[in-house]
This record gives structure tokens, C-alpha cells and sequence, in this order.
């Protein structure tokens, strides 16, 4: 089993791009549905410099809370390696490999790394190329029966060591993409986590902390697959 430690967040913008390498990737939530066998993932090189990109595929677990990424050859990435020069735009084939199950959904995660330039012999050479080895994306792939996969959560407040967390339980087929995480007392609503909160995945529990600050009674509101949900039971 392999885990890995992800030294940049999860891309949470179509076309998302850092200034460093000035790199484009899209779509950033990319599907293999029904009977299809392969989805395609783009990525541009906007910078001056030519770039050189790793793309791996991992299947991806949750246990305990955490992610799991294990070695896996049911999706592969085509071609695992790209060259581009600087304005050029490459389409990578992301392949399905194993059968398509009848119900429910398998999840993966890509793994985009800028590889090193050849490192030369002066000390910027190499400080170029100890940067770009720490520049890699990940990217959420799920692939899909034919028949529809939907979450089913259901929470509850924990209290652990003087902390408050909330707790969420996945008991559906399919995952959930948690975006915007308020508390709601009344009329009033307290943001708890700006943006992309997490994923959670079919079977799995995930939990996240809850300011101390946050009002007594009120309901849970997130943002489940592009639609808000308001979950109980209440903080």
C-alpha cells in the first residue's frame, strides 16, 4: 500500500494554474461514465520554458479518515509521460482498463508531476530543478456503471478532547464533493470552511473540525455536488 503525501491542494478551479509553472488542467473533475472506456484530460503549458509532466493514476480509498492511494492498472494515463514546449497543449487519454461495474462507482486520483530539468553544473541549474520536482497536481477521476450513483450522508457532532468535530457518513454509491461549509442559527450563518471542504467516498466516514466559536442550535449547511444540503442533526 502506497500513501501519499500531496505537496499541493486539490485544483479547485476549472483551468486552475499555479504561477510557477504556469500550467493549465482541464477539466478538473474528470468522468468515465457508463460504457465509455476512456476520458480525456487536457493541459497547456503557458509559460516561456518547456515543462516535462509524469501523469500516474492511483486508486484511492478512504479509511480511518484519511486517503489511501494504492498502485493500481484498471486506469492508465496516455502517454504517461509529456514533453511540452512553451504554448503548447497536450490531450492526455485517461483509459479504463477494467470492466465497468453494474452499480456504484470506483475512484481514483491523478497524480500530474512536473519532472526536474537535466541538472547542469551551476547552483541555479540546480535550485531550478529541486523546484520543479516539488510541483505536482492531483486530480479526483471517478468511473461509473450504467446505473445512477448517488451519496447518502448522514452526521453527527463529535466532542474529543475539548474539540468539536463533525462527522460525516457516506452510506450511498456514489461520492460527495463538500464545497462552502456554514453553520445556520435563525437567519444567520457562520462560515466554517471557505471552498472545497473534502470528499467523501462511497462506505467511507470523514470528519472535520468545528471552531469552538460556532453557534449552539443550528443547522449544518454544505454544498453536496454543486447543490446545498442542509444535514442534522444540529450543532
Amino acid at each position: 500500500m502506497l500513501r501519499l503525501s500531496l505537496l499541493i491542494p486539490l485544483l479547485a478551479m476549472l483551468g486552475a494554474r499555479t504561477e510557477a509553472s504556469a500550467l493549465v488542467l482541464w477539466p478538473i473533475d474528470p468522468k468515465i461514465e457508463g460504457d465509455q472506456s476512456a476520458t480525456m484530460l487536457w493541459v497547456e503549458n503557458q509559460g516561456s520554458e518547456p515543462v516535462t509532466l509524469q501523469i500516474r493514476s492511483f486508486a484511492w480509498t478512504q479509511a480511518e479518515g484519511k486517503d489511501v492511494h494504492e498502485r493500481q492498472n484498471e486506469v492508465v494515463a496516455s502517454p504517461p509521460i509529456a514533453k511540452l514546449t512553451a504554448g503548447q497543449r497536450q490531450l492526455i487519454r485517461i483509459i479504463r482498463r477494467a470492466p465497468a461495474m453494474p452499480g456504484g462507482e470506483r475512484s481514483y486520483r491523478l497524480l500530474i508531476d512536473e519532472l526536474p530539468a537535466p541538472v547542469g553544473t551551476t547552483e541555479s541549474t540546480r535550485a531550478t530543478a529541486n523546484l520543479a520536482m516539488q510541483m505536482r497536481y492531483s486530480i479526483p477521476l471517478f468511473t461509473r456503471g450504467a446505473t445512477a450513483t448517488e451519496p447518502q450522508l448522514s452526521t453527527r457532532v463529535l466532542h474529543e478532547s475539548g474539540q468539536r468535530f463533525l462527522e460525516i457518513r457516506n452510506s450511498g454509491t456514489g461520492h460527495a464533493r463538500l464545497v462552502n461549509l456554514r453553520i445556520r442559527r435563525g437567519a444567520h450563518e457562520t462560515p466554517v470552511n471557505h471552498g472545497l471542504v473534502g470528499y467523501i467516498l462511497p462506505g467511507a466516514v470523514m470528519r472535520w473540525p468545528l471552531p469552538a466559536t460556532a453557534p449552539i442550535g443550528g443547522g449544518i449547511i454544505v454544498s453536496v455536488n454543486g447543490r446545498d444540503l442542509v444535514l442534522g442533526p444540529s450543532v
